[in-house]
């Protein structure tokens, strides 16, 4: 049955989210960004991480940077309040926000204490919040962030695999066998595989394309690629989108 027309799509808000830095929530944000533009979504991405402004600096993305600290260098909560009158405001499609590691704890208050994902479902949004993990050292920490997350708030969730740094595993068992991923699960609205790529090809395609602040078409565009790290990249997008597809 088709909607009526006068029905009012729900706006979609993605938050990328955990506790620890330099795990790819800048990279997961810039994918969903490029993601949903290559779809022809209407979309506004945003920045907060004071520190690492990767999506800023991506151009193609036009992406509106929120400061959240005054000029003292301390975090004001209110000024996340700019960011609710952009997605209440705005009538996009998709707003995606890149949360910084510094900010964590902060951002997290200020969703409680305001009760901020009950307010936007008010405002006809859907919220998802995006979570990385990641492999090797960082794994149980990244783990447990996503659990304070999933723990704290009442919305879906997508768990986003990232193997770049090493096979998120413990002994034998991987992601889907551990006790975590059994206590979350029913909240979740997916989990997307981000696969370990060799680091003397596309990992460094990538460290490259991420270094020069490109989309994946302006990198397979550029003179800065050779004809094979092109294609190595064209393979990432297209494997990258197709896994991304079940949330989306």
């Amino acid at each position: 049955m088709n909607k009526k027309s006068n029905e009012v799509a729900r706006k979609m808000v993605h938050i990328i989210i955990n506790a620890k830095g330099g795990i790819g929530k800048s990279f997961v944000s810039s994918l969903i960004t490029q993601y949903l533009m290559d779809n022809t979504k209407s979309v506004i991405a945003i920045d907060t991480d004071p520190n690492n402004t990767t999506l800023l600096n991506i151009k193609a993305l036009n992406a509106h940077f929120i400061a959240l600290f005054n000029e003292e260098g301390k975090f004001e909560r209110s000024k996340f309040d700019k960011l609710m009158e952009l997605i209440v405001q705005k009538n996009n499609d998709h707003f995606v926000v890149d949360c910084g590691a510094t900010t964590f704890n902060p951002i997290l208050e200020y969703l409680q204490e305001n009760e901020v994902i009950e307010f936007l479902q008010s405002q006809n949004c859907e919220v998802i919040m995006h979570i990385p993990i990641v492999g090797a050292q960082a794994q149980e920490e990244t783990i447990k962030g996503a659990m304070k997350i999933i723990e704290a708030f009442n919305c879906n969730f997508v768990i986003w695999l990232n193997g770049y740094h090493g096979k998120i595993e413990r002994g034998n068992k991987k992601f889907d066998e551990f006790e975590e991923y059994q206590a979350m699960k029913s909240k979740l609205k997916a989990v997307i595989q981000l696969s370990q790529v060799p680091e003397d090809t596309t990992g460094k395609d990538l460290e490259l394309m991420t270094r020069s602040n490109l989309t994946f078409n302006e990198a397979i565009e550029s003179g800065q690629f050779n004809i094979m790290s092109k294609q190595r990249l064209k393979i990432y997008k297209r494997d990258t989108y197709e896994a991304m597809a079940i949330a989306f």
